[in-house]
């Protein structure tokens, strides 16, 4: 089986098939940080995990010479001898591993405030969760390992543990953080996830788990007899502090690839510290937010984790889960005759089943039923023909009275009359109009008559003159004009302009 290192936040490795997703953990680093941390022997040197010791400051030296007999000591306020013991506490333990039993627990505001005590003493300690959340639920007399440094507090000059971790200690501590967060997840009803059917043949297998370990190689050699198909490896951690954290990436690296049909979860055989990264409250939330169906292989047939109760199918080893997972040959030509044969039976019994419903509606002889359908067909078409004719009759009959109506409206008959009547019309149009001339003509020429008698020109045809002045008046009397004035006479035909030589006053007026 051919394999491709690839990873999808690698910008190079655009368009390149996932078969194998490394995040970027080896599992060198998960095995080294599983070890234990080293417990404090008051004897020896305070051990450091994760810091190293700072040296002795200049004035730690200076106060570890000896002194003048005749010199003065030096004189604190409260606050700066709390400050420089405090000082001198951070170089000199850095953070420090203590082991002891749980007493006087107080939480508030999700600071918890307890102590931690042996047979002989007792130390303050604070603990704040936002920063540090415990893996357990907190119970005095637990017996517990805490890392953090050693302050004291200002304001009531206390000296106090500040806890960094916390983690149960002693037989069955392991078991005790399980149990509780079991009882926890639980309470969420968590486990009560309705399991999804595997694929029983899938083309795409994502496996989460380490890339060096030999549970791959033992899924790989299932997978190489058992049906073929695409196989994406996520390598993950599978033990120590980082593997919750490499398990989920891992998860959600195979889960945004949409074309993931069933994902194995799996891991060797181990302890239960070992197995301690399966029951983390983050990768079994992840194991149960996923939208592809998981098959979890941890360990051995006996071990149990958290992951188990939210996964869709629980295979006792990785070969197991292979060998649920990819389909087998055999196991398929079997399935498939089975099916055939239930399609057969299936079948067969449907066909019984009619035989046996036609036999119980006691249908009759085939030939008997033909010639009484025969004849009740020719019944019918008979009444139809029948039907048929006496409809054409009436429909004729129908037509011939309406052609006999519409022949008194067709268009070329009324346009006869209605022409014959036009040309009457215009003839009695034509007499009225002449006959309305002539009488119109006569009596214009009454009127004209009768106007050409009392016209003036008639009297000026009769030899009579109309005389006026220059100005155009008429002239009535002989004062109205002097001799050398210039007249126009208006006669009947024509007009004459002429000058006044001499007036003569009318007869018979005073001379």
């Amino acid at each position: 089986m051919s394999r491709k290192k690839t990873t999808e936040n690698s910008p190079s490795a655009k368009g390149l098939q996932l078969e194998l997703v490394v995040p970027g953990w080896s599992e060198s680093e998960g095995a080294s940080s599983q070890a234990a941390p080293p417990v404090r022997d008051e004897a020896r040197e305070p051990a450091t995990p994760g810091r190293v010791p700072m040296a002795p400051t200049p004035e730690e030296t200076r106060d570890q010479a000896p002194q003048p007999r005749d010199q003065v000591p030096p004189v604190f306020t409260v606050t700066d001898l709390i400050a420089d013991v405090n000082v001198r506490l951070r170089n000199r333990y850095g953070s420090v591993w203590v082991e002891g039993e749980l007493g006087r627990i107080n939480e508030k505001n999700g600071i918890y405030y307890f102590v931690l005590k042996d047979a002989r003493s007792n130390i303050d300690c604070v603990l704040f969760a936002r920063a540090a959340p415990p893996p357990f639920e907190l119970k005095e007399g637990t017996q517990v390992l805490v890392r953090g440094y050693l302050e004291i507090f200002a304001a009531r000059g206390k000296f106090t543990l500040y806890v960094e971790m916390i983690e149960p200690r002693g037989e069955g501590a392991l078991l005790l953080a399980f149990l509780q967060l079991k009882k926890k997840l639980e309470a969420e009803k968590l486990f009560e996830k309705p399991r999804r059917r595997l694929p029983a043949v899938p083309r795409t297998v994502g496996i989460v788990t380490s890339e060096s370990g030999a549970a791959l190689q033992d899924m790989i050699k299932i997978a190489r007899r058992r049906v073929g198909c695409r196989i994406l490896i996520s390598n993950a951690l599978v033990q120590g502090t980082a593997a919750p954290a490499s398990i989920v990436t891992a998860l959600h690296l195979l889960e945004r690839r949409h074309d993931v049909d069933v994902i194995i979860l799996a891991r060797g055989g181990g302890s239960l510290e070992d197995l301690a990264c399966f029951n983390d409250e983050d990768v079994v939330r992840a194991v149960h937010a996923c939208s592809v169906p998981i098959v979890t292989a941890i360990g051995h047939q006996t071990d149990t984790t958290l992951v188990d109760f939210v996964s869709d199918l629980r295979a006792a080893t990785p070969t197991e889960a292979a060998e649920q997972v990819f389909a087998d040959p055999s196991l398929l030509g079997k399935r498939l005759e089975t099916l055939l044969s239930r399609c057969q039976r299936a079948v067969s019994s449907r066909v019984d089943r009619s035989f046996r419903r036609l036999a119980d509606l006691h249908l009759p002889e085939p030939r008997m039923l033909i010639n009484r359908r025969s004849m009740e067909l020719a019944d019918v078409q008979l009444r139809i023909e029948r039907a048929v004719t006496g409809r054409q009759d009436r429909a004729r009959v129908r037509l011939e009275a309406a052609s006999r109506r519409l022949s008194t409206f067709l268009p070329q008959r009324r346009l006869s009359d209605r022409l014959n009547q036009l040309q009457k019309l215009a003839a009695r149009l034509d007499a009225a109009v002449l006959s309305r001339q002539r009488e119109r003509y006569d009596a214009l020429n009454l009127r004209r008559a009768r106007l050409g008698a009392l016209s003036p020109l008639a009297v000026l045809e009769r030899g009579y003159a109309v005389v006026s002045d220059a100005g155009g008046g008429i002239v009535h009397d002989v004062n109205q004009v002097q001799p050398g004035d210039g007249i126009r006479v208006r006669l009947g035909r024509g007009r004459i302009d002429a000058t006044v030589d001499t007036v003569s006053p009318p007869e018979g007026a005073p001379g």
